[in-house]
């Protein structure tokens, strides 16, 4: 249990807090943080045009190294096509 607690601090980036405290509660802590930011990865992720799956997946398993990524990483081409939501309603 503590190679996958340091295995999740180092993805969470607690262990450049020193962040020290029983496994279970770094295991804890990191799940409820890749948790947290998997979302918020997605929805940048696919307003730069990239794939919101495919970031919300590595925004579970890196946290916030995927974060980090995805505000580095430039706009891909597809970002400049008009998005095609709110859906219009006939309503009115």
């Amino acid at each position: 249990m503590s190679i996958a607690a340091s295995i999740l601090s180092v993805a969470s980036g607690f262990a450049l807090m020193g962040y020290r405290l029983p496994p279970a509660t770094i295991l804890a802590t990191s799940i409820v943080v890749n948790l947290a930011l998997a979302p918020l990865t997605a929805v940048i992720a696919s307003r730069r045009g990239r794939s919101a799956l495919g970031w919300t997946m590595a925004g579970l398993t890196l946290g916030m190294w995927a974060l980090a990524v995805v505000l580095v990483l430039p706009a891909s081409d597809r970002s400049h096509e008009p998005p095609t939501y709110p859906p219009t309603s006939d309503a009115a």
